[in-house]
C-alpha cells in the first residue's frame, strides 16, 4: 500500500471530501486505502506514507493517540508530524500563538487541580458570556456556555472539569453570531479556499440549539468565501510559527468587537479540508502526497 488515509473506529470510512482526494491519487497511480489509527490488525510498517485525516476520537485518546503517531512515524512518513501533533493536541499551544503575537480569543488557562473563583474572573475581565472547554477536545466535546444568571451552574461544572483535567475559560464573541466561524484552508503550506460555519462549531451544541442564538445567527449553513486578505496574512503569520511544514492545516478564525480577525482554533491533526468545493485543493494536496511516496519508494528501493 502507498498511503494510509487514517480514520477512526466510529469513522471507519472516507469523508466525501477525502473520498475525492482518494481519486486524485488514484489517477496519479497511488494506491489509497483508508486504515484506522488503533486498530491492532493493522501493520503500520506497510503504508509508504500515513495521512491522518478522520481520527475524530483521538482527544478522547490523546496518548494512545500520540503513541500511536510516534510509532507510526519510526517506520514510515506521517503527515502531519509528531511534533506538531504533540503541540496541537492540547490547547495550550494558544499561548504559544499570543507569545508569537499572533491574536488569539482571551484564554484563562487552567491547569488541572487549579482553582479559580469564576463569577471573580468574569468581572475582572469584564466578561458577561464565557465559553468553558477542555484543554483536549474537538467538536465542541465538553464546551459549555455560561450567560448571566448562570454562575452557579458554571463553577460548579468547572471545579468538576479542572478535577480530571486542563480547563481554557473565554469570553463568548458575539460577533460568532453574525459573521460565524471562518476556517481558512491551506495545503502544503499555500492558502487554497476557506468557508463560513454557523456557531454550532464555535460554542455547545446545546447553546447553539438555542433558539434566541439561532435567530441571531447570521450564518445558518457552511457555505465557501473569500476571506479578507488580513485573514489570509494571519493564517501564513501561525504558519511561519510552526516547528515543521505541514502537508494540510485549517485556521479557524472569529472577529473581535472591533471587527479584527483572531485566531479560535488551529487544526493541524485531523480537520475536514472540504476538498468538495475546492478541486484545486483536492489536486493540489494529492500532489503533495505523491511527492512524498515517491520520497517513500527511493528510500525504500
Amino acid at each position: 500500500m502507498d498511503v494510509a488515509l487514517v480514520t477512526g473506529s466510529e469513522w471507519p470510512d472516507l469523508s466525501q471530501s477525502d473520498t475525492i482526494l482518494q481519486k486524485a491519487l488514484l489517477a496519479r497511480g497511488i494506491d489509497a486505502q483508508p486504515l484506522i489509527w488503533n486498530d491492532p490488525a493493522v501493520d503500520w510498517s506497510c503504508p509508504l506514507v500515513s495521512i491522518i485525516r478522520s481520527t475524530w476520537d483521538s482527544h478522547l485518546h490523546r496518548t494512545a493517540f500520540l503513541e500511536w503517531a510516534q510509532h507510526v512515524s519510526q517506520g514510515g512518513i506521517l503527515w502531519n508530524p509528531l511534533p506538531l501533533l504533540q503541540w496541537n493536541t492540547h490547547k495550550g499551544y494558544l499561548r504559544d500563538l499570543e507569545e508569537h503575537g499572533i491574536p488569539t480569543i482571551p484564554t484563562k488557562h487552567c491547569m488541572q487541580g487549579s482553582s479559580v473563583a469564576l463569577a471573580r474572573l468574569m468581572q475582572e475581565q469584564h466578561w458577561s458570556e464565557v465559553v468553558i472547554k477542555p484543554a483536549v477536545s474537538a467538536e465542541a466535546y465538553g464546551t459549555i456556555l455560561i450567560k448571566e444568571g448562570m454562575l452557579d451552574e458554571g463553577q460548579f461544572y468547572l471545579d468538576h472539569m479542572v478535577s480530571l483535567q486542563d480547563m481554557l475559560i473565554q469570553p463568548f464573541l458575539p460577533t460568532i453570531l453574525s459573521s460565524g466561524e471562518q476556517s481558512l484552508m491551506f495545503i502544503d503550506g499555500e492558502f487554497t479556499h476557506a468557508v463560513v460555519r454557523p456557531p454550532i462549531h464555535a460554542v455547545s451544541r446545546e447553546a447553539a440549539s438555542d433558539k434566541s442564538m439561532q435567530k441571531q445567527s447570521g450564518v445558518s449553513e457552511e457555505r465557501i468565501i473569500v476571506p479578507q486578505e488580513e485573514e489570509v496574512r494571519l493564517g501564513y503569520r501561525i504558519l511561519e510559527t510552526l516547528s515543521s511544514p505541514t502537508l494540510y492545516a485549517r485556521v479557524d478564525l472569529v472577529h473581535d468587537v472591533n471587527g479584527k480577525p483572531c485566531v479560535m482554533e488551529v487544526e493541524l491533526v485531523e480537520p475536514g479540508l472540504w476538498l468538495a468545493w475546492a478541486p484545486d485543493a483536492a489536486e493540489r494536496f494529492a500532489d503533495a502526497i505523491a511527492r512524498e511516496v515517491l520520497q517513500a519508494r527511493n528510500k525504500r528501493a
